[in-house]
């Protein structure tokens, strides 16, 4: 049984992979909003993908690039709680302290 969901999860993160490239793909054409939708399709989909740090962080940083910056904190957070060993988590890390400065410096309406 330990040998079949072994199976199940490398087959699973292969088809998430195809996902999150096209997401990734999107991300660097700068169309953010292709990119939201497919990352978000992929964390819907399959929550147990293996690469989920890159999808949370570029899913943050694209929502950040169309001014939905409170929305971008969870994602990153959830980086730095559940990746300890990440490429993005130095910038990740970052981000919440810019996000989080610049939500105490903005006005209330």
């Amino acid at each position: 049984m330990t040998e079949a969901k072994a199976k199940l999860r490398e087959t699973r993160d292969r088809l998430s992979e195809a996902d999150y490239q096209v997401g990734y793909f999107y991300y660097r054409q700068k169309w953010y909003p292709g990119a939201i939708d497919r990352f978000k399709s992929l964390l819907k989909d399959d929550p147990g993908y293996t690469g989920r740090d890159g999808v949370y962080f570029y899913l943050a940083d694209s929502l950040v690039k169309v001014k939905r910056e409170a929305e971008a904190l969870p994602y990153l957070e959830r980086l730095v709680e559940e990746f300890e060993k990440s490429e993005h988590l130095v910038m990740a890390q970052k981000m919440i302290a810019d996000l989080k400065a610049q939500a105490l410096t903005k006005p209330t309406p």
